[in-house]
């Protein structure tokens, strides 16, 4: 016979359960164990609140104003509010998963769908990704410095390095963004960006078979080496 299972009491299983983080030294941004997004706050954080779960009701939101080239500028930002005082939230992940990812002074830019939340102590503005104005526009984040981000993105997140020799074309339905002086370039009537210079490329991949990280792809690889040109040069 198996022993009986023994069974919490209600107040036992609650405090043993808890999602309140009580660490004060923990960092602003982390994951539970199911992967859902866990944002502190303590002063200041910036942040999106859809696929919001819980949130301590001390804080304040505010709307964020765009930044582009360091300058505020009217138009408010799409996604980001700022969020002000002494708390916390959980952000579900829903089909997604969330990455949290720590910038030690790098120069990083991301699709600007893809970010979740970051730290106020990062330096960041916004503009459009080249050659995607008027073809299949493309708002990217440019953030810097030293502090925390999140993404959230359909699938694993991995990285294609691009070196001055080795150029690549990634598929525009698992490109997140790039780290580094990448220079990606969007052309009309294609699905790929070319992706060329020295650093390394965020993409997407699939979770499963059959389910894509984004628009169809039609069974096209995500990411793949730009066809040498006649003379041997990458292009």
């Amino acid at each position: 016979m198996t022993a009986p299972v023994s069974i919490p009491g209600v107040t036992e299983f609650a405090f043993g359960r808890l999602l309140n983080p009580d660490d004060e030294a923990a960092a602003p941004l982390s994951l539970t164990a199911e992967g859902h997004l866990m944002v502190r706050v303590r002063g200041e954080m910036m942040s999106r609140t859809d696929a919001l779960l819980v949130c301590s009701e001390n804080l304040e939101t505010r709307p964020l104003n765009r930044r582009m080239q360091g300058r505020a500028v009217p138009d408010v930002f799409r996604r980001l509010v700022s969020l002000e005082g002494e708390g916390h939230m959980v952000l579900s992940r829903e089909d997604e998963r969330f990455f949290p990812l720590h910038l030690h002074r790098d120069l990083c830019f991301f699709i600007e769908h893809y970010l979740w939340a970051l730290e106020a102590t990062l330096m960041w503005d916004v503009g459009q990704l080249p050659g995607s104005r008027g073809v299949r526009e493309m708002a990217l984040v440019r953030a810097a410095g030293e502090g925390l981000l999140a993404l959230r993105v359909p699938g694993e997140l991995v990285a294609i390095k691009i070196a001055g020799d080795r150029p690549y074309r990634v598929h525009v339905a698992g490109f997140i963004g790039w780290v580094g002086n990448v220079v990606p370039r969007m052309e009309r009537d294609v699905p790929y960006l070319h992706c060329e210079g020295e650093g390394a490329v965020f993409v997407s991949l699939p979770s499963s078979p059959g389910v894509s990280s984004g628009p169809a792809t039609g069974g096209a690889p995500v990411a793949a080496p730009a066809p040498a040109s006649a003379g041997g040069r990458r292009s």
